[in-house]
């Protein structure tokens, strides 16, 4: 297989972006949309810190790709990763499960459930605790602009080299 049939495809994503409060691992609240997209793009995970199937994966993405943006592309796409299961996954919870093991550039959102579920929807997202999820990660230029999608396992490289392109 060479490395063109390994590429994940980036699909553009039709979405309703919902500006709701959200918290990141800190207690900090957070506007998803006029504070956090408004800011510049980002790459966007999802996670809920019960998943043993795909989530750790997407993490050692995700980190993969912190690693490769500090150095080729420092402060230019900020790293997102929201809870699916806002009912479980609290500031706390994220902070002791996720981000404290993983990558310092990664900021963790959760919320109350109402807010989580909204944006999710709004993304496309399906939140929950399914173990087979499905695995998707989002590139969101600056305020929402160009939201595109790549479903699956992505590799770092691609991620990092798409979310470089947004700045």
């Amino acid at each position: 297989m060479d490395a063109q049939e390994t590429r994940t495809a980036a699909t553009q994503r039709a979405v309703r972006l919902s500006d709701r409060s959200l918290v990141d691992t800190n207690g900090v609240p957070r506007l998803f949309v006029s504070e956090i997209l408004a800011r510049g793009p980002v790459l966007v995970s999802f996670t809920f810190t019960g998943c043993t199937a795909f989530c750790p994966a997407a993490d050692i993405v995700m980190d993969d790709v912190a690693e490769r943006l500090k150095r080729h592309n420092p402060g230019g796409v900020r790293l997102i990763t929201l809870t699916l299961d806002p009912l479980t996954d609290t500031p706390e919870q994220l902070r002791r499960e996720r981000a404290a093991f993983l990558h310092p550039d990664r900021t963790f959102l959760t919320g109350q459930p109402d807010d989580v579920w909204a944006v999710l929807d709004g993304l496309g997202v399906e939140g929950g605790t399914r173990q087979d999820h499905d695995l998707a990660f989002l590139l969101i230029g600056r305020g929402g602009a160009g939201i595109r999608t790549l479903s699956g396992l992505a590799g770092a490289e691609e991620l990092a080299t798409l979310a470089g392109d947004l700045r």
